[in-house]
This record gives structure tokens, sequence and C-alpha cells, in this order.
């Protein structure tokens, strides 16, 4: 609306620009004391016919120029801005990649630690209440880790499935390591711990630790897949 209320006034200068010297010209040739200078009528209109209209060809000029400035400024405008979107949604996509990477590989890394605890407790190392403590950490760290992955879901495609799925191997792997160690049926409070030959066998979580740990190691390769596109689209875009 302000571009056309501009345009209208443009239109109305102009045309009181190109009546005023026409009808000045026009009264002018009737004078008196402009009948000095030399040359018929038809050649002083035909003189300032020439002259008037390269004012006025200047003048259109001026403002198709204007104009076409003014419109390639408004693209040029929203070319950067949407780059300058694009760019800062690719930044907070490489940042929630990064979040992400970090908070899994320290989940596998809390994963990892389980197999040497268990053989630390299984050679003695440890007391039962030293593994139950400490597995009891480990799991709240998990637990913090995982709170914090699920607000990154929206922004990592299928974390959600994956995180499904890694919520559904660690609850196996705690069962196993629940029933077998940290609360074996063999130990009760207050009793005499078993000798070695009685305990169980690390080895016997082996495999659903190896399956987490592998799984999860995996996710955060594709995540790393990932990030390295989004960098790579990033230094494009710049």
């Amino acid at each position: 609306m302000r571009v056309i209320k501009w345009l209208i006034g443009i239109i109305i200068v102009l045309i009181f620009i190109l009546s005023v010297p026409v009808l000045f010209v026009a009264r002018g040739m009737t004078w008196k004391w402009t009948s000095f200078a030399p040359g018929n009528t038809d050649a002083w209109i035909g003189f300032w016919g020439g002259y008037l209209g390269a004012i006025i060809g200047a003048l259109a000029a001026g403002v198709i120029a204007y104009f076409v400035a003014h419109k390639q400024i408004n693209l040029q405008s929203e070319k950067d801005n949407k780059r300058e979107k694009q760019f800062l949604a690719t930044q907070l996509r490489i940042e929630k990649y990064q979040e992400t990477y970090s908070l899994l590989s320290e989940t596998n890394r809390e994963f990892g630690s389980y197999l040497g605890l268990l053989v630390e407790y299984y050679k003695f190392e440890i007391t039962l209440d030293d593994l139950r403590r400490r597995d009891n950490q480990s799991q709240n760290n998990i637990m913090a880790f995982r709170r914090r992955l699920l607000g990154l879901e929206p922004f990592v495609e299928g974390l959600k499935d994956s995180l499904d799925v890694i919520a559904e191997l660690h609850e196996k792997l705690v069962d196993v390591i629940s029933t077998n160690f940290t609360f074996p049926n063999v130990v009760h409070e207050g009793t005499v711990m078993p000798s070695p030959k009685t305990r169980p066998n690390p080895r016997i979580i082996e495999k659903q630790l190896m399956e987490l740990t592998y799984y999860t190691g995996d996710i955060c390769d594709k995540i790393n897949i990932y990030l390295k596109n989004e960098i790579e689209q990033l230094e494009k875009e710049s």
C-alpha cells in the first residue's frame, strides 16, 4: 500500500513537471522580449520538444532504474534472510547432533563399566555393598543421560526408536545384574559372602552387555555421519 501511494505521488509530480515546461514554452514564444532569438516557431518547437524529451526520458529512466534497484535489493534481502535462517538451522542441528553423540557416548561408557565392576566383585576386590552402591550410581547416571536424550528426539532422525531399543536392552541387563549380582539369591543380608566358586561368573551377562554397547555404539556412528553431512552443508552455505 505504501509503495502504491508513493508511485501515485511520483506520477502526479511527473505530470506537473511535464506540463509546466510545455505551458511555459508555449506562452514564452508569444512574449515580445523573446523575439530577439532567431528561428521560426517550428524550429523552436522542435528544439524544445527534443530538449524536454531528453529530460523526460532521463527522469523516466531514473524512475525505472530506481524501481529495478529497489526490487533487486528486496530480492537480495529475502535471499540473505533465507540463507541466514538455513545457516542458523544447520548450526542448531549440528549442536544437537553433537550433544546427542556426547550423551550416547557417556551412556555407553556407563554400560561398559558394568563388566569391570562385576569382575572386581567376583575377585573380592569390592564388597557387595560397594557393588550395590556403585551400580545404583551408574543407574542414576544412565537415567539422567536418558532424560536429556529424550529432549533431543525432535532434532535427530530415528532417535526415539533407538532410545526405545536401548531402554529395552538395558532393562534386560539390569534384571540379569540384579538377579545374579547385586541381589543374588545366594546372598542375604547378614550372611557370610559366598565363595568365588558359588558366585555367578560375570560372563553370564557378557552377551547382553556386548549387544547393548554395540547397538549404542552403532547409533553413535550413524549420528557421526549425520554430523559430518551437516558440517559439509554448513560449509557450502557459508
